[in-house]
């Protein structure tokens, strides 16, 4: 009996327990929520609404792969983007690959964060991300998101030109007129004023030296201008047309420069996944002397880079590619010095010609048996001699004296 009165008890005071619990856990529950952490955006869905200013985010996977991160580029271009931009970078980003969901903007901005986008080596794609934000808001885990298609219109896709290396499937990328028509459809009517007119011709001007200088074609201006002021959306095939579609591999047409007192050399802007290279190829005393001058086109340490292409050029070999096969010749490292466009490395291709240069396609270089980041730096020095190889008879007959 005694032990029933006893357990009686025991749930009676568990009870009353459970009871004063009840009444203290509101106010205890308003405590910590006065105190503790408030819930975070980490804990919200991430999906941009393109119509606002653009922003910039770390986003991925969280994989260790190429490919697994990459900057997001959501929303509209404004006049602060560029700045928004640089803000973004000096905080640490990730990746190599920047992918836009943008319906467009400001142009004169849209250009400027291209050329950003150039000197950082970073490669464009297209595509819309969604996944959770982080706490500090800068890095999105697409695990319960992705990368969905997405769009780049307008000024967008001279933002997107920036890009190293490209890529867009067919309906991704939009043009849309991006002047005013009427000025020049009435050159005689008083459709504008002069300083208006005078800016779209100066806004003209810098556009097409923009698309140029990003190595795509002037003709996407002209077919912009045909829109009427309705987006265009370009297929695959004329994507690759434009020049829009730069592969991960990227040689552009060889020119012919001046060089010192008479002479003159072929350059060639040469682009790979990680780095990029001015290369230029001349000959020395005569036709028989070939070297071929490196100029990094990217941010790097001097220190480092230094250090790299000594690395890059012990012992390594050199193969001309032709019609004819594949023949390799030793790369001797001749010098290594400041240059106004940065450090510029110079080795000898030992034994080979300025006629064996004409007669190939393609130069590339061995690199095996090197660590990883020398070798990504020595895959930039493989090239394609593109255009017109006639030009490199034109130099052997100007070589530097």
């Amino acid at each position: 009996m005694s032990f029933m009165i006893y357990t009686s008890a025991k749930h009676l005071a568990a009870a009353d327990r459970r009871s004063s619990l009840r009444l203290v856990a509101p106010v205890l529950l308003g405590i910590i929520a006065a105190l503790g952490p408030q819930p975070s955006a980490a804990d919200e869905t991430f999906n941009y609404d393109a119509s606002k200013p653009m922003q910039f985010f770390n986003a991925g996977d969280t994989g260790n792969c190429n490919g697994c991160s990459w900057i997001a580029a959501e929303g509209t271009i404004q006049r602060d983007t560029p700045e928004v931009f640089r803000q973004f970078l000096a905080k640490g980003r990730d990746g190599y690959d920047i992918r836009f969901n943008s319906p467009g903007g400001d142009l004169t901005a849209a250009m400027r964060l291209g050329e950003m986008i150039r000197e950082e080596n970073l490669h464009s794609r297209v595509g819309k991300t969604s996944g959770t934000l982080d706490a500090d808001g800068r890095f999105i885990n697409t695990i319960e998101g992705g990368w969905d298609p997405g769009h780049c219109a307008s000024a967008c896709v001279l933002a997107f030109l920036g890009g190293v290396r490209r890529h867009a499937e067919g309906g991704e990328l939009g043009l849309r007129q991006l002047l005013d028509p009427e000025p020049s459809k009435e050159p005689k009517a008083r459709t504008a004023s002069e300083p208006v007119r005078a800016a779209d011709q100066a806004m003209m001007g810098s556009l097409i030296d923009y698309v140029l200088r990003m190595d795509a074609s002037p003709r996407l201006l002209a077919l912009a201008a045909s829109t009427r002021g309705k987006v265009r959306w370009l297929t695959r095939q004329e994507v690759v047309d434009l020049g829009i579609e730069i592969s991960w591999k990227y040689a552009s047409p060889m020119t012919v420069e001046p060089f010192g007192g008479g002479g003159a050399y072929v350059e060639i802007f040469n682009r790979s996944l990680f780095v990029n290279f001015r290369l230029r190829l001349y000959c020395r005393g005569d036709a028989s002397i070939v070297h071929l001058a490196m100029i990094p086109n990217w941010k790097y340490d001097s220190g480092t880079f230094e250090q790299t292409m000594r690395d890059i050029m012990t012992e390594r070999q050199v193969f001309l590619v032709s019609d004819h096969g594949r023949r390799s010749y030793p790369f001797k490292l001749v010098a290594l010095d400041a240059s106004p466009l940065g450090p510029q490395t110079t080795g000898q291709i030992v034994g080979a010609t300025m006629a064996d240069l004409e007669a190939a396609k393609r130069i590339e270089i061995d690199y095996d048996r090197i660590g990883k980041v020398d070798s990504e730096t020595a895959m930039g020095l493989e090239f394609d001699l593109a255009g017109d190889r006639r030009k490199i008879g034109i130099v052997a007959r100007s070589c530097v004296k």
